[in-house]
């Protein structure tokens, strides 16, 4: 299902940006395969961390990601949103889902920087 939400969301004046082809260039998809996004999370992801996402779990993996992100940060100071009925494209632009995370962000802010 969320393959077929991110197609249909680049496909709308929603999603679309002017200076994307929205083409899947295949010659760039070797480097992808084997990048991993959260080597040395472990290590080196110390400072503050405020992971928000979606309880609607998708086929890319964003709210598995967002625990796994957590689970391997190294802080101390780290906190996990779980914002009720939003999927990860949800997050992007829907404002019952985004005041949310903004609120959330806004006061982990204010207590961290």
């Amino acid at each position: 299902m969320d393959i077929v939400d991110a197609v249909e969301y680049y496909r709308t004046p929603r999603g679309q940006n002017p200076n994307s082809p929205n083409k899947l260039r295949f010659s760039g998809l070797a480097a992808a395969v084997g990048f991993d996004a959260f080597h040395l999370a472990d290590v080196l992801l110390t400072q503050p961390l405020q992971v928000i996402v979606g309880d609607m779990p998708g086929a890319f993996g964003s709210y598995r990601d967002g625990w796994e992100l957590f689970d391997r940060a190294r802080s101390n100071r780290k906190d996990i949103f779980v914002v009720q009925g939003a999927s990860h494209y949800d997050l992007y632009d829907q404002p019952k889902y985004t005041a949310q995370a903004l609120d959330k962000l806004e006061t982990f802010f204010a207590e961290n920087l």
